[in-house]
């Protein structure tokens, strides 16, 4: 029965529902305001790079300079340089700093 009320007093809260109206000369004042707006530089620009052909020349230039970069590079058989070391001390100098540097911390801890 509480069901059927709830029910029904839903349905009627629709029944003084009127189409929604704007205030008069609201369509012309936006208008105006649209076009008293500031245009700032970010806006032109942005405009600017949003026309298609804009847009196409850009993409155009960046793929170009891609395959241009990828077409003439060196070959990649470059050799790996040689250790040039006149003793053996020099080659384990790297080795042994790193083992003074963890010879001060202490693994029994």
């Amino acid at each position: 029965m509480e069901r059927n009320n709830n029910i029904e007093h839903i349905l009627s809260s629709l029944d003084g529902i009127r189409r929604a109206e704007a205030r008069p000369f609201m369509y012309t004042r936006v208008m105006a305001r649209l076009k008293n707006e500031e245009s700032n530089l970010w806006a032109k620009v942005g405009s600017f790079i949003a026309k298609p052909v804009i847009a196409a020349c850009c993409l155009i230039a960046v793929i170009g300079t891609n395959v241009y970069f990828i077409i003439n590079t060196p070959d990649s058989k470059q050799e790996e340089p040689a250790i040039t070391s006149s003793s053996t001390a020099e080659i384990l100098q790297n080795e042994n700093f790193i083992l003074a540097s963890n010879s001060s911390y202490d693994l029994n801890r």
